[in-house]
């Protein structure tokens, strides 16, 4: 197999994913995990995969070989890791989203952000694949934060924030929403006074920053359409393959964590301030559970309009990973110290690696 189309791989990955497999029997040719099942037609699918390749192989070669490929390339006999990554990096795109780590003394404000969150497996390789590592798992989230310091009531060391979103849509053929949440207090030690001199406005530390609190992430998605993408088995001979009668796919990720982060922050000018630290996250509850039964038919252009059938039945449920250590770096620019846009970035370096990316904007005073 040299290339498989996006929805091809959305459709195969996903019905993969479950560790827990259905027991029907295959008609056909297998995939050693069991959950694709390939049953070639004659006589269009022989002359198909006779013509690709030179006459050596029969359609039902070539089917077990699919199937071969399918599980080699996406590492399906490792089910409960790969949706694993999936719900890591769904809760990890929930970090950077709710936090001022770069402004101290700061009384109030408010923003926005967006983030993004890939679970790279670095040891891996798939075949025809010689440098990139594939991405394994991937999520995404937006919200809406306040903060209020408690220099209000006497407490100027005290911050607490709040951010929330909810969306409701769908993306080609599926329909999904999510749902984030966080409440978080950070208390600075050993931060700079609000007295401003010649010194601090060229340089000032912004001391010690703790932060905790919790976070919620919930993610669902089902289908609603038809499926219709194309592989392709050698170049220049395209597979199409539609989905028929009833189509059932459900996934549904809910994460909660506890973050434990220790930060600090330097401000440059009184305009740029980069900061970093460590952050520990307990994920304390939620899970990842899949659903999918479908059928599609097989095709290749109008020589061979009728190559087979497809079949794929898994179901499966998984918990996220109990703790996680990341580092965390940022910067911010400050337009009079009332504009702020920032990009922050939190890795945890275990294996698979886990990314993200987060920016946005906040107004404060």
């Amino acid at each position: 197999m040299k290339r498989i189309g996006i929805g091809s791989v959305l459709l195969v990955v996903l019905s993969a994913l479950a560790p827990r497999l259905a027991s029907a029997q295959c008609a056909g040719a297998a995939s050693p995990s069991g959950a694709v099942c390939i049953t070639p037609s004659s006589p269009s699918a022989d002359q198909f995969a006779a013509a690709i390749s030179g006459g050596t192989m029969t359609a039902n070669q070539l089917a077990a070989q699919l199937a071969g490929q399918v599980d080699s390339l996406f590492q399906t006999a490792n089910l409960s890791s790969f949706l694993h990554d999936f719900q890591n990096a769904q809760s990890f795109a929930s970090k950077g989203l709710g936090v001022d780590y770069a402004s101290e003394a700061t009384l109030a404000e408010v923003g926005a952000a967006f983030s993004f969150a890939t679970n790279i497996d670095r040891a891996y390789k798939p075949s025809g694949s010689y440098t990139d590592p594939p991405i394994s798992g991937g999520g995404a989230n937006i919200s809406l934060m306040g903060g209020l310091g408690m220099g209000l009531v006497g407490f100027d060391p005290l911050m607490l924030f709040g951010n929330w979103f909810k969306w409701n849509g769908s993306l080609g053929a599926l329909d999904g929403s999510f749902h984030n949440w966080g409440l978080h207090g950070q208390l600075r030690l050993f931060g700079p006074s609000r007295k401003m001199s010649a010194v601090k406005m060229l340089i000032r530390w912004g001391g010690i920053a703790v932060t905790s609190g919790a976070d919620y992430s919930h993610v669902s998605a089902s289908n609603s359409k038809s499926i219709n993408s194309t592989l392709y088995v050698v170049p220049g001979a395209p597979v199409t393959v539609t989905s028929t009668g009833n189509l059932t796919f459900t996934l549904d990720q809910t994460t909660w964590s506890v973050p434990l982060e220790v930060t600090t922050s330097l401000r440059l000018l009184s305009l740029v301030t980069v900061y970093g630290g460590l952050g520990f996250d307990w994920q304390l509850g939620g899970g990842s559970e899949m659903k999918i039964a479908m059928a599609a038919n097989l095709s290749s252009g109008s020589q061979y309009q009728s190559l087979g059938t497809a079949t794929i039945n898994a179901a499966g449920k998984v918990s996220p990973s109990p703790a996680r250590v990341r580092d965390i770096v940022g910067v911010q620019l400050g337009i009079m110290d009332l504009v702020r846009l920032f990009v922050q970035v939190n890795v945890a370096n275990s294996s698979p690696m886990l990314a993200s990316v987060a920016a946005g904007l906040r107004l404060g005073i």
